[in-house]
């Protein structure tokens, strides 16, 4: 079984790091012995990177403080 990676996990990673997962559950897609829960947890944790990635990739603005 496939398990769902949460954001409070993916927050602690770097860009790289969450391009190169992102890269790895896209792959994982692929496999065709996958049931119905294995997919939507995939698609759920790509849902989660995508998230993430965009929080990592979004500057603060001088003067204010990203609360997370």
């Amino acid at each position: 079984m496939i398990a769902l990676v949460t954001m409070h996990e993916l927050q602690a990673l770097t860009a790289q790091q969450l391009g190169e997962l992102h890269q790895f559950f896209t792959w994982l897609l692929t496999e065709p012995t996958l049931d119905e829960a294995e997919r939507r947890n995939i698609l759920a944790t790509l849902e989660n990177i995508e998230r993430a990635m965009g929080y990592v990739a979004r500057p603060t603005p001088r003067g204010f403080t990203r609360q997370p």
